[in-house]
């Protein structure tokens, strides 16, 4: 008989998966990506489109349908709810039984959950927001741009400081460099902690080498009109304000019961299973895996791997 395997997610890890199946498995197979977007994002190109690069939303996304092999299912529909037991995944337009499920959602993003972010805040994880800040680059003339780090973790950990470093080329080659101050805030003890304290200190180094401010350990509250108001009461005043939204798991997710007080889904890091107990690597439903940005991987530093597009094509 037919097995089915359901892939929920058509990302990085969601497209990877489903194509390295397909060209494995022998036999009777059905595999289905299960995912509500038509396009497919390529997140990289945020940052070419804040400084002029690219040009249009053409060079940022593509039709899902021109990414699978012919022989592979998409269904066009948003997950509402897993069931891990049953192995039962319910969307906004039916009810699919399988015989394996692989997670692969990714995060999503929660602007709203900080009050003012939405409406004093250019979001550097959007689309629009991309190319809206490439417009305020372009007519910036004096003063300070600061760079936001709402909440931990985010995905592509670099992302903030390589946006801060390709702005301060921007109005260096706009000729205005003296007049402009650039800052980043972020609750980081240091840039990229997840590699380790001497990474983090080289690229203290290189913020500095670009006269880019850096300031760690500072949580953001509230943001109103041209001022960050963090939890230890601080103040700080910008003329433009670049953030990182806080991220988390997708409700569907979340609602199911899926997750650990992480946010996201325990998985073992060698199956991608989801897991009973992170420290005994027990796994809790055999048969259901979680990758990319939905999955929490426990490293033997303590910390978290993090979340990127490199890391989950090779977990799936």
């Amino acid at each position: 008989m037919s097995k089915t395997i359901l892939v929920l997610g058509g990302g990085w890890g969601g497209l990877t998966a489903a194509h390295a199946l397909k060209g494995k498995l022998l036999g009777d197979y059905r595999i289905a990506v299960i995912e509500k977007r038509q396009s497919f994002v390529f997140y990289p190109s945020f940052l070419r489109a804040m400084i002029g690069e690219t040009t249009g939303l053409k060079y940022i996304e593509s039709p899902l349908k021109n990414l699978l092999k012919k022989d592979l299912e998409i269904i066009n529909e948003e997950v509402i709810r897993i069931d891990p037991e049953t192995k039962t995944v319910y969307t906004n337009a039916q009810t699919i039984q399988a015989d394996y499920i692989i997670i692969a959602m990714g995060a999503e993003l929660y602007p709203e959950t900080i009050p003012g972010f939405n409406e004093h805040c250019l979001n550097i994880y959007d689309k629009q927001g991309a190319f809206d800040i490439h417009e305020k680059l372009k007519t910036f003339t004096k003063g300070k741009i600061a760079f936001l780090v709402t909440r931990t973790p985010f995905r592509c950990p670099p992302a903030p400081y390589e946006a801060a470093m390709l702005a301060e080329w921007f109005i260096r080659e706009k000729g205005i460099r003296n007049d402009v101050e650039i800052s980043i805030y972020t609750p980081e003890k240091f840039p990229m902690p997840s590699a380790g304290e001497q990474v983090g200190e080289a690229f203290k180094q290189i913020l500095n080498a670009h006269n880019i401010q850096f300031f760690p350990e500072n949580t953001v509250t509230k943001i109103e009109d041209h001022k960050i108001i963090f939890s230890n009461n601080k103040e700080v005043s910008c003329d433009l304000l670049i953030g990182v939204p806080p991220h988390g798991a997708p409700k569907a997710i979340v609602e199911s019961g899926l997750t650990n007080s992480s946010g996201y889904i325990p998985v073992h890091p060698q199956t991608m299973e989801m897991l009973d107990n992170v420290e005994e690597l027990t796994t809790r439903f055999p048969g259901i895996y979680a990758i990319g940005d939905s999955a929490g991987i426990m490293l033997l530093n303590g910390k978290y791997l993090p979340k990127g597009g490199v890391f989950a094509e090779e977990e799936a």
